[in-house]
């Protein structure tokens, strides 16, 4: 039997070559106002947290990136993120490449469970932004499948 198809070796094979662990990935938090969308194509600083108490432009360096094989799909993921002692709100994130100043992924984050459409917010506490489990559904970046 032959049957035809992408390689699955090479998801995992594209997905390393496109994450290279000398690049150093970031993760930056916007506000409710920020305009974001897959055409996005670098970081920003409209719309950021900017000014925001235990954050600073450009947010923070992700950390822990692995690249995993759910089925035939490569998925890269990251550690969570935590702003610890921050004063902050936002509605969403852009994760980005800095060393080469390209968007990767936009998230957002909806509404808080208060139902506050700006977002998610933490007063002198912290702020975390927990990444799905990589998997072929719900993992932030996936390729092939």
């Amino acid at each position: 039997m032959i049957a035809p198809g992408t390689a699955i070796s090479f998801y995992y094979d594209l997905a390393r070559s496109l994450f290279q662990p000398m690049d150093e990935y970031r993760i930056a938090l916007y506000s409710d106002k920020a305009n974001l969308s897959p055409m996005t194509e670098k970081y920003t600083t409209d719309g950021e947290v900017i000014g925001a108490p235990g954050y600073t432009a450009g947010g923070q360096v992700l950390t822990g990136m692995t690249v995993v094989m759910d089925g035939p799909t490569a998925v890269i993921d990251w550690a969570d993120v935590v702003w610890p002692n921050s004063t902050i709100v936002a509605r969403g994130a852009l994760i980005f490449n800095a060393t080469r100043n390209r968007a990767v992924v936009i998230l957002d984050f909806g509404p808080s469970p208060s139902g506050d459409p700006r977002g998610y917010s933490s007063t002198n506490g912290n702020f975390l932004v927990p990444f799905p489990e990589p998997n072929a559904s719900t993992g932030l970046v996936r390729i092939g499948g």
